[in-house]
């Protein structure tokens, strides 16, 4: 064979993460037929039964189970049956798909702002999926049946019926009496279906804080006080819920519960994800819930939440389970055949239907049981196309290079999040990062809503709270209830988080007298900049990644062993910085003031990371005098078990220089 046949093409086993449901990929309907069939006998039982019910899907990590969601949403999302005169169905359901990279204790607000960015996902056509589910839900209520779905979508989306009288003839009465929807909801969504204010009302609806008043006056509505809260979006996606219909349900479709675990064995967050899933199944009678986890968790998961909404979970199971040679060949094909740059030199070659590849060549890829995982399929692949263009086999891989290019790839990208990103970097963030550096540290359960983190260490706790609120009489709300909250726990120390790049209006009295009187009775306030807030979101999202294994290199998955290992030998100082601030406040200078504490730090300004017996050499002291020391004082020096235990400084020099000079 010709070798430059294969020049300048794109490799087409290039991609082997689906990043999400939206996504369309090649597809090969044979792959996971039962698990995909399962899935729509449920939906079907929704829409005719007008009960919830619920699939759980677990299989290894790169097993097809976000692509099986992709699958799904193109089944269900798709309008083949329209006609020319507008009949026939426009959609069978609002497809929803959450990806769980998120702080537990938010659950709901995130699984709000999901829905509400996935209601307005705009298709080809130029509909929403709003405009699709109200089109139908007028078809339904059209007792004469005049108009078929496709026919009031036309009309809806028509931009010279905006300001049509039939709009508060139909849409607000239905709003009202059929989906039982309070008046500011009802308000934001009529603007949005009539294509008024709809950056506002979007912002609104996903519970953004930052709307000036003028903005919400426009709408018709007034702000909320309290802000956010789980309570507050737990009852706007039931809301929601409540438009469609058991002939248009909702499929929720929640990927890598896995990635919802803070630390190593963590149940409570699959506990609170099974509590809010089992709140979806009972409080609507339209909904399906298809989640998907790791089969490695499955006994965790059995484990940590309740048996009642477990069995609301996952009503069906499926496993996807690895593909053995048959299917790994159609696999195969189907990528070669998406190549449009492939097909005169496939042409050529009829009768070999995986050509430019042997099927023999494939075979190395298999695990001695004859089955592996689509991904690693794709993968091998892919290194078989390359060593075809090039005539040499892919230079070995190095986990630890790829891991250092990824986390910047990963802090740069973060640099451009803005502050509602941030907010949610922080609070999922913080946890992991507790786990990484707080080795002397134990995360304990919220203690309070406005408690976003507790940190004990021996008879020393440290709360935290985000004060990340834009709307100034939200923060005030937030920082009166933590001065009642400290008031009642006056032994715990409480480090307040501010994103630097939100200010605090020099016109909001009241805010800014509710923080002083916090500081003057020894309350901290943290403002991390954007480079330590790329740089946590940089952090949690490897370590997600690697939990629900889509962090690979290749194909070959990098787990959260590894991950830890090279976060070890890398400690970003901005982070451990930003960390030694938060634990710090645990510490009295009159604490620190000593002789053996002074060369500790001496030595520690020396060395990024340093293993304790290195230490007791450099100092002349004993381990076990160094581990006493530094275990009396967590606040000031980290620890990190290992083995070996290794040390490090939380404040290093050149970081706290450089901050004062800001501050300056």
């Amino acid at each position: 064979m010709n070798v430059n046949s294969l020049a300048g093409i794109p490799n087409p086993f290039g991609q082997t993460i689906v990043k999400d449901a939206w996504e369309s990929l090649q597809d090969v309907p044979e792959i996971h037929a039962q698990a995909f069939e399962t899935c729509c006998r449920a939906f079907e039982n929704v829409r005719i039964s007008r009960h919830c019910d619920s699939v759980l899907l677990h299989g290894e990590a790169g097993s097809g189970k976000t692509h099986l969601l992709s699958r799904l949403q193109r089944h269900w999302t798709s309008s083949p049956s329209v006609g020319e005169d507008g009949s026939g169905n426009i959609a069978r359901c609002v497809f929803l798909y959450c990806r769980l990279q998120t702080s537990p204790h938010r659950l709901w607000q995130h699984l709000r702002k999901t829905f509400v960015e996935d209601l307005l996902h705009r298709f080809p056509d130029g509909t929403t999926q709003l405009q699709r589910l109200v089109a139908c839900r007028f078809a339904e209520g059209d007792r004469n049946k005049r108009r078929p779905p496709a026919m009031w979508l036309k009309w809806i989306t028509n931009p010279a019926n905006r300001n049509h009288s039939g709009w508060k003839r139909i849409l607000l009465p239905w709003l009202e009496r059929e989906a039982h929807i309070g008046f500011s909801l009802q308000r934001v969504l009529c603007h949005i279906i009539t294509g008024r204010h709809i950056l506002e009302a979007g912002a609104w609806l996903k519970g953004e804080d930052a709307l000036p008043e003028e903005a919400l006056a426009s709408m018709g509505i007034s702000a909320n006080e309290e802000g956010q809260t789980e309570d507050g979006s737990r009852e706007m996606v039931l809301s929601l819920c409540r438009l469609a219909s058991s002939l248009m349900p909702v499929a929720f479709c929640f990927d890598q519960i896995e990635a919802l675990q803070t630390s190593k064995g963590d149940e409570e967050s699959l506990f609170l994800f099974g509590q809010m899933g089992a709140s979806l199944f009972n409080s609507s009678n339209n909904a399906l819930l298809i989640s998907c986890i790791q089969s490695s968790v499955m006994d965790l998961f059995e484990r940590a939440i309740r048996q009642a909404d477990f069995d609301r979970i996952a009503q069906r199971k499926e496993r996807l389970d690895p593909l053995d040679k048959r299917f790994a060949h159609l696999l195969i094909r189907s990528r070669l055949e998406s190549s449009k740059e492939l097909v005169p030199l496939r042409s050529q070659h009829a009768q070999q239907i995986l050509w430019p590849i042997d099927p023999p060549d494939v075979d190395p890829v298999f695990s001695p049981i004859g089955t592996q995982t689509p991904r690693k399929i794709i993968s091998f692949a892919s290194s078989l196309f390359e060593k075809l263009q090039t005539g040499q086999a892919a230079p070995p891989r190095d986990p630890m290079e790829f891991l250092r290019k990824e986390f910047e790839r990963r802090r740069d990208m973060a640099l451009a999040q803005d502050e509602a990103d941030s907010d949610m970097s922080l609070s999922h963030g913080l946890p992991l990062l507790a786990e990484t550096l707080g080795g002397q540290w134990r995360k304990e359960t919220q203690p309070d809503k406005d408690i976003d983190l507790l940190l004990s260490h021996g008879d020393k706790r440290v709360a935290v709270s985000l004060c990340n609120q834009q709307n100034m009489r939200s923060l005030a709300a937030r920082l009166k209830r933590l001065r009642d909250w400290h008031s009642r726990n006056k032994e715990t120390k409480m480090v307040l988080i501010r994103e630097g790049r939100l200010p605090i209006s020099k016109t909001a009295v009241v805010t800014r007298n509710h923080l002083e009187s916090l500081k003057a009775i020894g309350v901290s306030l943290c403002r991390p900049d954007a480079d330590t807030l790329a740089a946590l979101q940089a952090l949690r999202s490897l370590i997600s990644d690697a939990r629900s294994g889509d962090l690979h290199d290749s194909g070959e998955a990098i787990g959260p062993k590894t991950v830890e290992e090279w976060l070890l030998q890398n400690l970003d100082s901005r982070l451990t910085t930003f960390f030694g601030e938060i634990v710090g406040v645990s510490e009295t200078p009159e604490d620190t003031d000593s002789e053996l504490m002074s060369s500790l730090l001496d030595v520690l300004k020396k060395h990024k990371i340093i293993a304790l017996e290195n230490l007791a050499e450099e100092t002349g002291q004993a381990v076990l005098l160094i581990e006493d020391t530094v275990k009396r004082h967590p606040g000031r020096i980290g620890w990190l078990q290992g083995p070996p235990a290794v040390l490090f400084d939380y404040r290093p020099v050149e970081i706290l220089s450089s901050r004062e000079e800001d501050e300056e």
